[in-house]
């Protein structure tokens, strides 16, 4: 009975003696919550938007903004946890504490349980205040209650984690400076080793290719770092999905419970590992900088050789060739000898310690030597792996260029999740069975392709090299690669491949001829388009209008063009000029959003054309002279444009043009336009899509060529 007296004697007087601990805690809380609940709230009542300020208290500030508050709890774990521990550092009141009639066990508990109240109290009041706030103006709900208390336990959670490690790193230690260094790099390490990963793999490996924001890449299924420091799982647990499903997009808000527990888990390990090394500690390791020299090998290569790498990296950025090794290796090598000498240093807390341990400096110097052999010879055969079939349970590919369509997400009532439509393809694509993937894969992985860039200089455009370089260079294509393997792992690689190649071009059209391939390949075929469009947007060569039309009109609409869409071959993408694009919109609060991207339309989808006829928009519709005023001709070599007015020119130009927007669509991908001149029409009436065309690829009139000759 008396013991037990004595902790909650020891957590009081603790706690009173740091008083000044929760009261900058209580001063945080209330600017990053009360404030700021109020400015947001402020934003919706002043408009009367009841319901969405009653969604806002608890889908936001209870949900997903608790990411934000996490720092704001972070930084209160870091200071209960330094200063409670701080006596650690001091002979003196080291010998104070200890002197006390009370066990280490008692003193250690006593002060991480006074360290947590400190943090929780004021944090709860505050939290309360909030749904106060709320209900005072009828939207704190049922739901908004229970958000509440999920977010509460997963604060507490948060702290605890930063907490233990915070009290982790102190028990190592014996300088305060050195506990805040030491709480920095064991509160973030494994996201330092994740993002230098990363950084190390997009210099030295040429297929390397992140298909999710880059933060999420971190924490991929496949090649990440243990997951093993506070800040790599928080992350993990708050992180925006980037490549992702539709579903799983919509899921944005809502955290992982699963994944809380571990967190959990974690918190409770971390501060039974402060515990015992406490236990272990020696009352001498106060004034050091390191309590346990047996760990001093162990901690000086896992930070001295990813920090000379990252110093590395840095030079290497600020050199005038960015993929020389030259500034590379000159970074890697002055900050290794750097961090080598101030790790000494500051272990020993002397300038004269600089140059001891010469073995273990040799040793980590050849570690790091090896470490850049791997990296730069590509030992490891990262560029060169493609998995076997056996490994592999389906396939996505994406071809830069080829019909791309992005999807564009509604996650909540607030925003919209955006995929590029490699990013698309990637997250919902599986093909499987088809042997031409692997075999274009195993290709492209043999065959290395890579751009050869130059330096500019005044007269590069003459050298016969260069000329040939370009030439060649002109029929490269990106192609991405996501290996879905059966153990669950995702590996992108990103290859080039020459369509200048027939047998490159055979696999690839039997590729796009798989259905597999092509329901992958674009939002079209997603579940999600049955819904209802405001409008369809019809575009040809020449005119643009906009459709109203009924739902049943809007899906035999869809299912034709994806009928006619699954028939279309890849020689028809690489050769025939579109006539057209369709684009379906939707609103989007006031604003008028497209949500399927422009949809090129071919000269063989006779059945869609039609039926586009039947709902008012020719896609075949011909311009005549008598709609156009003029048309100016412009060399893009030249400044000046010369303008034709006469009829029978005028009409020879506009059955040998296209429109603009065709081109930039695929125009890296086909070659059917021609890029020397620039081509606006006048048109008298002001209804037209666009003013600005291009010639078709050797179809330039004589009499413009003659006049830009004379001109």
């Amino acid at each position: 009975m008396t013991s037990g007296n004595l902790f909650f004697k020891l957590v009081r007087q603790d706690c009173r003696r740091r008083m000044w601990c929760p009261v900058l805690i209580f001063i945080a809380y209330f600017l990053g919550m009360e404030v700021h609940l109020l400015m947001e709230l402020g934003k919706y009542l002043k408009e009367e938007q009841f319901q969405r300020a009653a969604l806002y208290v608890t889908d936001y500030f209870f949900g997903c903004e608790a990411s934000l508050i996490s720092i704001v709890t972070c930084g209160a774990a870091f200071l209960c946890g330094i200063s409670g521990y701080a006596y650690l550092h001091a002979k003196t009141q080291l010998d104070m504490y200890h002197s006390l009639p009370a066990s280490r066990t008692q003193l250690f508990w006593a002060k991480y349980v006074s360290g947590i109240l400190q943090f929780f109290i004021p944090f709860v009041v505050h939290t309360l205040i909030c749904a106060g706030i709320a209900a005072s103006r009828d939207i704190f709900t049922t739901k908004a209650a229970f958000a509440m208390l999920y977010y509460i336990a997963l604060q507490l959670v948060v702290f605890v984690l930063a907490y233990g490690v915070t009290v982790l790193a102190v028990m190592l230690t014996g300088n305060i400076i050195i506990s805040i260094l030491g709480t920095g790099v064991l509160f973030s390490y494994s996201t330092i080793l994740s993002v230098l990963y990363w950084l190390l793999a997009e210099r030295f490996f040429q297929t390397c290719v992140i298909y999710e924001n880059r933060v999420d890449a971190w924490f991929s299924d496949s090649e990440r770092i243990w997951c093993f420091s506070p800040l790599s799982m928080l992350i993990r647990l708050f992180i925006t999905p980037y490549n992702t499903t539709m579903e799983a997009a919509q899921k944005f808000y809502k955290y992982d419970a699963g994944y809380v527990w571990i967190l959990a888990a974690a918190a409770i390990v971390y501060s039974l590992a402060a515990y015992f090394i406490y236990l272990k500690r020696a009352s001498e390791a106060a004034g050091s900088a390191i309590a346990f020299r047996v760990a001093e090998p162990v901690i000086k290569p896992m930070i001295v050789i990813p920090a000379a790498f990252f110093a590395a990296l840095f030079f290497a950025e600020l050199s005038a060739d960015t993929a020389s090794d030259g500034w590379f290796l000159f970074g890697l090598i002055f900050s290794f000898v750097i961090f080598s000498v101030a790790m000494e240093i500051i272990f020993r807390l002397n300038l004269r310690s600089a140059f001891m341990h010469k073995k273990q400096f040799l040793f980590n110097a050849a570690c790091t030597a090896l470490l850049f052999v791997v990296l730069r010879y590509d030992v490891i055969g990262f560029d060169t792996y493609v998995p076997s079939d056996a490994q592999l349970q389906s396939c996505a590919i994406s071809v830069h260029a080829l019909m791309p369509l992005s999807q564009n997400i509604q996650v909540s009532p607030y925003g919209v999740h955006f995929l590029n439509p490699d990013e698309y393809r990637m997250a919902n694509m599986a093909v499987q069975g088809n042997q031409s993937v692997m075999e274009l894969a195993r290709k492209a992985a043999k065959e290395q392709i890579a751009y050869q860039y130059f330096d500019y200089y005044e007269g590069i455009e003459e050298d016969p090299v260069y000329i040939a370089t370009l030439d060649r260079q002109a029929h490269y294509q990106a192609i991405s690669f996501g290996y879905h393997l059966l153990d669950g792992e995702t590996v992108y690689r990103k290859y080039y491949i020459d369509m200048a190649d027939a047998d490159t071009v055979r696999l690839l059209s039997d590729i796009f001829a798989d259905p597999m391939y092509k329901i992958g390949c674009t939002p079209l075929f997603n579940e999600n388009w049955d819904i209802a469009f405001d409008a369809v947007r019809c575009e040809n060569n020449y005119r643009v209008k906009e459709l109203r039309l009924t739902p049943d009109m809007q899906s035999n609409l869809i299912q034709t063009y994806q009928r006619e869409y699954l028939d279309l071959s890849l020689d028809t993408v690489m050769h025939v000029i579109p006539v057209g694009t369709l684009d379906f919109i939707i609103k989007n609060g006031h604003a008028r959003t497209s949500y399927s991207g422009e949809m090129l339309v071919y000269p063989q989808f006779e059945q869609t054309i039609a039926l586009l006829r039947t709902y008012g928009f020719d896609m075949n519709e011909k311009l005549t002279a008598d709609d156009v005023k003029e048309i100016r001709v412009q060399k893009t070599s030249e400044e000046e444009a010369v303008e034709y007015t006469d009829k029978e020119e005028i009409q020879q130009i506009l059955d040998n043009i296209v429109n603009d927007g065709y081109s930039w669509q695929i125009g890296s991908f086909t070659d059917y336009s021609d890029k020397d001149y620039i081509v606006k029409v006048i048109y008298h009436t002001q209804d037209s899509v666009s003013s600005y065309y291009c010639f078709v690829k050797g179809q330039v009139p004589d009499f413009v060529k003659i006049s830009k000759k004379n001109n």
